[in-house]
């Protein structure tokens, strides 16, 4: 697989499909270092030796176990499964409209700031309001031992 920045020649699309690589262009610069970070790839800006040649070194090649392109909705999505240096994943954020999507954003954000938070110091504070029942719990329970008012 091939992934560029820049379009891909029409003679260049032939040979990729004759040696049946898939080649994606117009990738953003951001997820190209993303998926070259996550599948061990040496982002390669030109194939020019100091010679004046061309040449391509196997040692910038990365590795995923699989390539797909499936659709969500209506848009068509390329996915990376079985990457050689990380796990990660991607989570696909759809709604109605920009609104929903921004809220639900930030709803996951918050979820996953604190399941990092969870992991890295091994304590849980609970929240919600589970305090304060705590406390009327404790409170009418101790309410109880007592004869009066008083």
């Amino acid at each position: 697989m091939i992934l560029t920045t820049k379009s891909i020649d029409d003679m260049a699309q032939k040979y990729l499909i004759d040696g049946n690589v898939l080649g994606l262009r117009r990738v953003d610069k951001h997820d190209l270092r993303k998926i070259a970070n996550a599948t061990g790839a040496t982002i390669v800006t030109t194939l020019a030796t100091t010679e004046g040649e061309e040449e391509f070194s196997p040692v910038n090649l990365g590795e995923c176990e699989e390539v797909y392109e499936d659709s969500v909705g209506d848009n068509n999505f390329v996915f990376f499964k079985g990457m050689k240096k990380c796990n990660c994943s991607s989570i696909i954020v759809r709604g109605a409209n920009e609104l929903m999507c921004d809220e639900i954003e930030r709803s996951l954000h918050d979820s996953i700031c604190v399941v990092k938070r969870t992991l890295e110091s091994g304590f849980v504070v609970p929240g919600g309001g589970s305090c304060e029942v705590a406390l009327s719990i404790k409170l009418e329970d101790f309410a109880r031992t007592l004869a009066n008012k008083e």
